[in-house]
């Protein structure tokens, strides 16, 4: 915060940092909205459809029930018209602090399955920081998740969602 009160990140694009574990991928970036409302933009499917994925993509959001064993599904679709499915199963909703989640691809591919959590820590009145941890089984399954790209394309999408909250 500076001496008038205003934060130094305002116009700052988000950026987003990860650190890499043997099992595990941890992201963060501060978002420039209120805790609350980036918590509703990752429980609301209209919000969801709106920002979801890596810069060209579009998201349709299939099913989206935010609820303990409710089920989410969203496909990315690629500027090429390749769809990527993926679903998910909620397994803790504490509103508007975390969401945890087990997630894997929603077709024939082969399993990628992670456990994300989010998590949601206001860092001022209009700033949030958001933390994306995926837990993968093996250290293999977290090195195939990256070699596919994941760190830029959840950067990407941490972006597009600090974005599209920045036009409220």
């Amino acid at each position: 915060m500076t001496s008038d009160g205003s934060s130094p990140f305002a116009a700052a694009p988000a950026r987003s940092s990860h650190r890499i574990e043997e099992r595990s991928i941890r992201l963060q970036c501060l978002i420039h909205a209120p805790r609350d409302l980036v918590f509703l933009a990752w429980t609301d499917p209209v919000h969801v459809a709106r920002w979801w994925g890596p810069h060209g993509f579009r998201s349709v959001v299939r099913q989206m029930d935010v609820a303990v064993g409710g089920q989410f599904r969203i496909c990315m679709i690629a500027p090429d018209g390749t769809e990527y499915p993926i679903k998910a199963t909620y397994q803790d909703i504490v509103e508007p602090e975390r969401l945890v989640y087990i997630d894997d691809w929603d077709d024939d591919r082969p399993s990628q399955q992670s456990r994300v959590t989010l998590t949601f820590e206001a860092a001022g009145p209009e700033e949030t920081l958001l933390t994306l941890e995926m837990l993968f089984a093996t250290q293999a399954e977290r090195e195939a998740a990256q070699a596919q790209h994941i760190i830029p394309g959840w950067g990407e999408t941490f972006e597009r969602l600090d974005a599209y909250l920045a036009q409220r």
